[in-house]
């Protein structure tokens, strides 16, 4: 990297939700970072189908000549993804080598994978009370279901409304506690904070 270019730092997301927490994750850190943080961005892979072919065609076509253009270049590529798609499957839907190895033929030299588990629906439930709070829940209510979607759907019920992957999350993520949620799943994030330079207060 010339000593002219800024790092800058790549978050590809499987879905709509997880675009939308991890945009506001980034925010969060450049609001409360002791250190400011390397220039990221995160893109939405619309699924899990095709997925070296689509990290190769963004890197290559947009992402890359972009961020030269800005005085950048990318020095990391962070591949988020949510459990549930690869529990079950008797195959692997994505081969996370595959994917390495041609980020690193681009020439990016850091890769890093950011397990969701299960889906992003399970971190959002880590603020239980601030969903309840944003629902108008008088009480936080006892919920079941098969994963984290399925339990949203049942407290949104509750509330008399309907949970929308990706477009509810926008009516009510700047209403939970991302600092919450971030502590609770630090372990899936220790690595791309590292990358990002990110330093937190610790909590009194």
């Amino acid at each position: 990297m010339g000593d002219k270019q800024k790092a800058h730092i790549v978050i590809f997301a499987e879905g709509d939700t997880d675009k939308v927490f991890f945009d506001a994750l980034l925010n969060y850190y450049r609001k409360n970072s002791q250190k400011p943080i390397c220039s990221c961005e995160v893109r939405n892979l619309q699924g899990v189908s095709r997925y070296t072919s689509k990290v190769s065609g963004k890197l290559t076509n947009e992402i890359c000549p972009n961020a030269r253009k800005k005085g950048m270049e990318v020095k990391a590529v962070c591949c988020s993804y949510d459990t549930d798609v690869f529990e079950f499957s008797e195959r692997p839907v994505v081969d996370w080598n595959k994917v390495k190895r041609e980020v690193k033929r681009i020439g990016i030299k850091e890769f890093c994978q950011i397990r969701v588990e299960s889906m992003m629906e399970d971190w959002l439930l880590e603020d239980l009370q601030g969903l309840c709070s944003f629902l108008k829940l008088n009480s936080v209510p006892t919920i079941i279901g098969k994963n984290g979607h399925a339990k949203i759907q049942q407290l949104f019920r509750k509330a008399n409304k309907v949970y929308l992957k990706g477009q509810s999350v926008k009516t009510f993520l700047d209403k939970l506690d991302i600092r919450l949620i971030r502590d609770k799943r630090i372990k899936a994030l220790s690595e791309l904070e590292l990358l990002l330079n990110v330093e937190l207060k610790n909590k009194p």
